[in-house]
Protein backbone atom coordinates (compact mmCIF):
# COMPACT_ATOMS: atom_id res chain seq x y z
CA UNK A 1 0.00 0.00 0.00
CA UNK A 2 2.82 2.42 0.70
CA UNK A 3 4.15 4.70 3.39
CA UNK A 4 1.85 7.37 4.79
CA UNK A 5 2.65 10.81 6.18
CA UNK A 6 0.28 10.27 9.12
CA UNK A 7 -0.10 7.26 11.43
CA UNK A 8 -2.92 4.77 11.43
CA UNK A 9 -5.15 5.29 14.47
CA UNK A 10 -7.47 2.87 16.27
CA UNK A 11 -11.07 2.91 15.08
CA UNK A 12 -12.32 4.25 18.41
CA UNK A 13 -10.49 7.54 17.69
CA UNK A 14 -13.27 8.28 15.18
CA UNK A 15 -16.30 9.01 17.34
CA UNK A 16 -19.65 10.55 16.47
CA UNK A 17 -18.86 13.63 18.57
CA UNK A 18 -15.62 14.19 16.70
CA UNK A 19 -17.33 13.73 13.35
CA UNK A 20 -19.84 16.43 14.29
CA UNK A 21 -17.22 18.72 15.88
CA UNK A 22 -16.61 20.92 12.86
CA UNK A 23 -17.14 21.25 9.15
CA UNK A 24 -13.69 20.26 7.91
CA UNK A 25 -14.24 21.50 4.37
CA UNK A 26 -15.34 24.98 5.46
CA UNK A 27 -12.47 25.29 7.95
CA UNK A 28 -9.95 24.52 5.20
CA UNK A 29 -11.62 26.70 2.57
CA UNK A 30 -12.49 23.78 0.33
CA UNK A 31 -15.53 24.79 -1.69
CA UNK A 32 -15.60 22.03 -4.28
CA UNK A 33 -14.41 18.77 -2.80
CA UNK A 34 -13.72 17.09 -6.13
CA UNK A 35 -11.34 19.76 -7.40
CA UNK A 36 -9.96 21.44 -4.26
CA UNK A 37 -8.74 18.60 -2.03
CA UNK A 38 -5.43 18.04 -3.79
CA UNK A 39 -4.90 21.81 -4.13
CA UNK A 40 -5.23 22.09 -0.32
CA UNK A 41 -2.95 19.13 0.48
CA UNK A 42 -0.51 21.29 2.48
CA UNK A 43 -3.17 22.49 4.93
CA UNK A 44 -4.71 19.01 5.16
CA UNK A 45 -1.29 17.57 5.97
CA UNK A 46 -0.63 20.30 8.53
CA UNK A 47 -3.71 19.51 10.64
CA UNK A 48 -4.14 15.77 10.05
CA UNK A 49 -3.10 13.59 12.98
CA UNK A 50 -4.04 10.13 11.72
CA UNK A 51 -6.24 7.88 9.63
CA UNK A 52 -8.24 4.66 9.71
CA UNK A 53 -9.74 2.65 6.84
CA UNK A 54 -13.40 3.72 6.84
CA UNK A 55 -14.86 0.24 6.56
CA UNK A 56 -13.39 -0.53 10.02
CA UNK A 57 -15.19 2.34 11.77
CA UNK A 58 -17.98 1.87 14.28
CA UNK A 59 -19.39 5.31 13.35
CA UNK A 60 -20.27 6.04 9.71
CA UNK A 61 -18.35 3.18 8.08
CA UNK A 62 -17.93 3.47 4.32
CA UNK A 63 -16.28 1.32 1.69
CA UNK A 64 -13.50 2.60 -0.57
CA UNK A 65 -12.84 5.56 1.73
CA UNK A 66 -10.40 6.50 4.48
CA UNK A 67 -11.28 8.43 7.63
CA UNK A 68 -8.84 11.21 8.53
CA UNK A 69 -8.72 12.83 11.98
CA UNK A 70 -7.70 16.48 12.26
CA UNK A 71 -6.84 18.70 15.22
CA UNK A 72 -7.81 22.32 14.58
CA UNK A 73 -7.66 24.95 17.33
CA UNK A 74 -7.69 22.22 20.01
CA UNK A 75 -10.81 20.62 18.48
CA UNK A 76 -10.77 17.13 16.98
CA UNK A 77 -12.76 16.58 13.80
CA UNK A 78 -12.76 13.94 11.13
CA UNK A 79 -14.14 13.23 7.72
CA UNK A 80 -13.93 10.67 4.96
CA UNK A 81 -11.69 10.97 1.93
CA UNK A 82 -12.04 8.73 -1.08
CA UNK A 83 -9.12 6.30 -1.12
CA UNK A 84 -7.75 7.97 -4.25
CA UNK A 85 -7.88 11.40 -2.54
CA UNK A 86 -6.21 10.02 0.58
CA UNK A 87 -3.40 8.53 -1.50
CA UNK A 88 -2.86 11.79 -3.41
CA UNK A 89 -2.65 13.86 -0.23
CA UNK A 90 -0.99 11.56 2.33
CA UNK A 91 1.34 9.20 0.43
CA UNK A 92 4.92 9.76 1.55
Amino acid sequence: MGEWLIPRLPMDSFTFDRWRACDIWTVFGIECRTKDIVDHRDVLRKYAIGYCPSEMLLVRPKTDETAVLFLINDVFGWTHLRNSEFQEVFRA
